[in-house]
């Protein structure tokens, strides 16, 4: 081991410990941090840990954080990235979300290891990162400590490693940014044309103009298990003719989606006789196996699969799931002409966007979710959906946030809404506002909601269309990150709009940087929602109900702490002198 002073790299380090053949360099800081080049001879591996300062900490930004928002042990921290799980960066911060240290690591394809937590001993954060002996090696970090707010320094660290990914982020099309119905939550695997037509004839007058036919439309599809996966074709009771379904559902004006899940692979199958021997790890619960991505053929295969898909039916998209599957192949035994799980992914993909771009279909909409949410997959597909939580606004609110602030040119999607029938318009207003910063998608039986639950849904998902420039391209900015998100803030100057989102019973500071109309959303059950207005004045408030239609007014306010009697899970837009 090799120590180095730490200090000389970044005045808020501690330690900084090499292992052994581990060499390391410096760069000047930049706008974004300190650059530090690790090494690493052919047959040796690639370590180092850096410890900071904990200061006043109280939480550990990272993309694959799940509900864990505060400080871990640095014998608990580990996660392994890879293309097709989480991405190598994080950030330290305290309880005004602001940031104490923060890092990034050019590596968001190839797998590496990286433990992370605060030293008992020491009382300092740690990061460890560790990669396996192989040829030679060289990783590049960069270092932040220079603050600003959670959600400043993670776009700005995403935006440094997603500038060193050579192909550029996917250009979004219009479909991306429609609300979504999705079949899956509603009706899981028991769904069938008729069904789904009938359901999309109701989404679509709604604000609903993609549908997404989730698992369930391919034969061997019941039971909610993975046997039948591997040969991809409808089943021909449900879909008789799944051309002709996808016509009429984009004739009632919605575009199409089709789910797969292309690495798994069912003993049911006609494949699996030929592709079994590619496919060596077994999911158990699912009754299915996991094809091994290092194999060349495995590549050449699922890139048919998939553009048979997209040529044969005439859709606009693929909800491409289960990807991250793939990491089942991690420190096993190499094979196939690829060693890296994430080398492998990465040519799959690429290999399915080159063989859509030579057949006329560069268009198609790729859906990823979570925990594939690296920057560097924004080059193979157009939408990062958070990952599953039917019915959970908090963890939906959570990490479509999360999504939003590692995005790199992509649309956020929400997990599809569920809620009780029995809610009222509180219930749907609940789960639109926890995917508000996002594009909603919904999964409900439209056909049997109740008509209060069907008419605020209709004007939650049209209010939310009239926010949608503010909300999807606006700046972000979150408050308590460390309870999952208790406001988050989306301002667009252009447009001189802003939206605030209210998730915990907090005082909001309307500070003097916002724009002249603010849309203030109660996603509490509280019945009002008190701001601070400081230098501005309040001129105008229009209340709004769950169902976003109008309720009443509240008067002219001086600069102060303002009480507004904005009702739960309702709204109000405040005009701000």
């Amino acid at each position: 081991m090799t120590l180095v002073d730490a200090t000389t790299v970044l005045p808020h380090l501690t330690l900084l410990r090499l292992g052994p053949g581990t060499g390391l360099s410096t760069e000047p800081a930049t706008e974004v941090g300190v650059p530090v080049t690790l090494t690493a001879p052919a047959g040796a591996e690639l370590s180092v840990r850096i410890e900071a300062e904990l200061g006043d900490a109280v939480g550990y930004w990272h993309p694959s954080q799940g509900s864990m928002r505060t400080l871990p042990a640095d014998w608990a921290g580990r996660v392994v990235t890879s293309l097709v799980h989480s991405a190598p960066m994080g950030v330290l911060y305290n309880a005004d979300g602001q940031v104490l240290f923060g890092w990034a690591a050019d590596r968001p394809v190839d797998e590496l290891t990286i433990r992370y937590g605060v030293s008992e001993e020491h009382k300092t954060f740690a990061v460890e990162f560790h990669s396996p002996a192989a040829g030679e090696q060289r990783l590049q970090l960069v270092l932040d400590a220079a603050g600003g707010s959670v959600a400043e320094v993670v776009q700005r660290l995403a935006g440094w490693m997603s500038g060193r990914i050579e192909a550029p982020a996917l250009t979004a099309p219009k479909l991306a940014l429609e609300p979504v119905y999705s079949t899956w939550y509603t009706f899981t695997q028991d769904i069938n044309a008729d069904v789904i037509e009938s359901e999309a004839a109701l989404a679509v007058p709604m604000g609903c103009r993609t549908v997404f036919i989730d698992d369930g439309w391919q034969r061997l599809a019941v039971g909610r298990g993975y046997q039948g996966c591997g040969d991809w074709v409808p089943d021909p009771d449900k879909f008789p003719d799944l051309l002709a379904h996808v016509r009429r559902v984009r004739a009632l004006g919605a575009g199409v989606v089709l789910w797969v899940a292309p690495l798994l692979l069912g003993t049911n199958s006609d494949a699996y006789a030929n592709l079994a021997e590619y496919a060596t790890q077994r999911r158990a619960p699912d009754d299915c196996f996991v094809l091994d991505p290092r194999h060349r053929e495995v590549r050449e295969h699922l890139a048919d699969v998939c553009l048979r898909l997209v040529t044969d039916y005439e859709i606009d998209g693929l909800k491409i799931d289960f990807l991250d599957t793939a990491m089942r192949y991690q420190g096993t035994p190499p094979v196939g002409d690829i060693h890296d799980v994430g080398e492998a992914m990465a040519a799959l993909l690429g290999l399915l966007r080159t063989r859509l771009d030579q057949a006329g279909h560069g268009d198609v909409v790729f859906e990823f979710r979570q925990p594939y949410v690296s920057p560097a997959i924004a080059r193979f597909g157009q939408i990062l959906r958070a990952g599953d939580c039917p019915a959970d606004a908090v963890v939906n609110l959570r990490s479509t946030v999360d999504c939003r602030l590692l995005s790199a040119g992509q649309v956020v999607h929400s997990d599809p809404m569920m809620w009780s029938p029995g809610g009222g318009p509180e219930a749907v207003a609940q789960q639109v506002y926890a995917g508000l910063f996002s594009v909603p998608q919904i999964s409900m039986r439209l056909a049997d909601l109740p008509a209060d639950q069907a008419e605020a849904l209709t004007g939650l998902v049209g209010w939310w269309r009239d926010l949608a420039p503010v909300v999807l391209e606006g700046s972000i900015e979150v408050t308590g990150t460390e309870r999952g998100y208790t406001t988050v803030r989306a301002v667009h100057d252009a447009l001189g709009r802003a939206v605030v989102g209210v998730y915990a019973p907090v005082v909001v500071d309307l500070e003097a940087d916002l724009p002249s109309e603010v849309t203030l959303v109660n996603a509490t059950a509280a019945s009002s929602v008190v701001v601070r207005t400081r230098t501005r004045s309040i001129t105008a408030v229009v209340l709004r109900s769950p169902s976003a239609t109008d309720v009443g007014a509240v008067g002219p306010s001086a600069a102060d702490l303002v009480e507004l009697p904005i009702a739960p899970y309702g709204s109000a837009v405040l005009t701000l002198g």
